[in-house]
């Protein structure tokens, strides 16, 4: 299968994809209403750490009925939130190493921004240029493994075997992953703003965005798993 034709058929819309947007809308306005209702500090952080956890199941519920109609053809909603469960550990245990790699990166670049502050400008070149080319090779790292919770999912593989397949298989399709990534960002960045902008301005505008992210969040999905089924057949 062609590039453009998986596009095709990743961003097109129908009933399925309208059932897993509502599901995902639902989750985004809850969690916005109950996490900006001034609560205190310490309730804010218990229920944070609760819409994380909620967060990662109801996101594989909607990957696993992604993958469900993809590869079989159909899915009901209440086997989709069955299946949740079974892939609840393995991405969450991602998304943790993930999360500590890109605060590690993000750590060694802070302090090297504060190391550069009292640096002459030689000294500055010299250290901006050793970050960059120190931290390139765990960012690409990090990066080659994007498409292990896909895995975990769509061969119900564990998480190592399912991060070392997915390095193989972006290094493989590097430039077309490159590709749908570029389609992708623009929508995604535009997202960011919209929520930056109007988050908290004009609540009648953000059941809009939110519904926008939903419906961004299930083509995204959609997208690269037709890519890894059609790459991988």
């Amino acid at each position: 299968m062609t590039l453009g034709r998986i596009i095709r058929q990743g961003i097109s819309f129908g009933k399925k994809e309208f059932l897993l947007s509502i599901i995902v809308f639902a989750y985004l306005a809850v969690s916005y209403s109950v996490l900006s209702a001034g609560l205190s500090e310490g309730m804010l952080f218990l229920l944070q750490v609760f819409f994380i956890l909620i967060e990662n199941y109801v996101t594989v519920a909607v990957y696993y009925g992604i993958k469900q109609y993809l590869w079989e053809g159909a899915f009901d909603v209440k086997g989709m939130f069955a299946g949740a469960k079974h892939f609840f550990a393995r991405t969450l245990y991602y998304k943790l190493l993930a999360g500590a790699a890109a605060l590690f990166i993000a750590a060694f670049c802070l302090s090297m921004i504060e190391v550069v502050k009292d640096s002459s400008a030689a000294a500055a070149g010299l250290i901006t240029g050793f970050t960059v080319i120190w931290i390139s090779f765990p960012v690409y790292l990090v990066l080659l493994t994007f498409f292990a919770p896909l895995i975990i999912i769509a061969e119900d593989n564990l998480l190592l075997p399912s991060v070392r397949k997915s390095i193989v298989f972006v290094r493989t399709n590097f430039a077309d992953v490159v590709k749908l990534c570029l389609l992708a960002a623009p929508l995604w960045f535009f997202a960011i703003f919209l929520m930056r902008v109007y988050n908290k301005k004009d609540l009648f505008l953000l059941p809009v965005i939110f519904y926008f992210i939903a419906v961004l969040e299930i083509l995204t999905v959609k997208l690269f798993f037709l890519f890894y089924k059609a790459r991988t057949k």
